[in-house]
């Protein structure tokens, strides 16, 4: 009968072992899919405030072309150099909340906030900096979040996990002559 007991709680043991194991890999999928989406949409971001010639410009790098190459790319449509394609995108959550407001997951008080209404869940943030007034320096917060998304337990209690991810562009330095 010892044998058995021995037996029962080294099963217990390994079954506990299993399920830590298991939740961190679905933790870390979780996590590089949040930084994943963060990285795309600095990388967005920046690509069109390299491009922009003034102060103006490059305050509003964040603009609807590039809403809309981030929304492509988190369904998995849309076009690429003449080439349409349609996948079934990330899988990165859709904001749930009542006429797409983010003030939920947003928060005021980290910069500008440019993300007020967004179709998913990610916030962006305008941040500037200025030496004086000639020289101003601007850069953008972006925040995504990590859901930890387990199949069976999501369903009837949501989302139990969310962890901001959070990354900065490249400062954008324009001088006004």
């Amino acid at each position: 009968m010892n044998e058995a007991i021995g037996n029962s709680l080294l099963f217990n043991i390994v079954i506990v072992f299993v399920i830590l194991l298991i939740a961190f890999f679905i933790g870390s999928l979780d996590y590089s899919k949040a930084y994943k989406v963060k990285n795309k949409i600095i990388e967005e971001i920046e690509k069109e405030g390299e491009a922009a010639e003034t102060v103006e410009e490059t305050a509003n790098a964040y603009n609807t072309n590039t809403i809309n190459e981030i929304n492509d790319w988190l369904k998995g449509g849309g076009s690429r150099n003449g080439k349409t394609f349609n996948a079934t995108g990330v899988g990165y959550p859709l904001n749930t909340n009542g006429g797409r407001n983010t003030s939920s997951f947003c928060k005021d008080s980290e910069g500008t906030l440019l993300t007020r209404t967004n179709e998913y869940e990610y916030c962006v943030y305008l941040m500037e900096d200025c030496v004086n007034k000639d020289k101003c320096y601007y850069y953008y917060r972006v925040t995504t979040f990590m859901y930890l998304d387990i199949p069976v337990v999501s369903e009837f209690a949501g989302n139990l996990l969310r962890i901001p991810v959070t990354g900065e562009t490249m400062t954008f330095k324009k001088i006004d002559d």
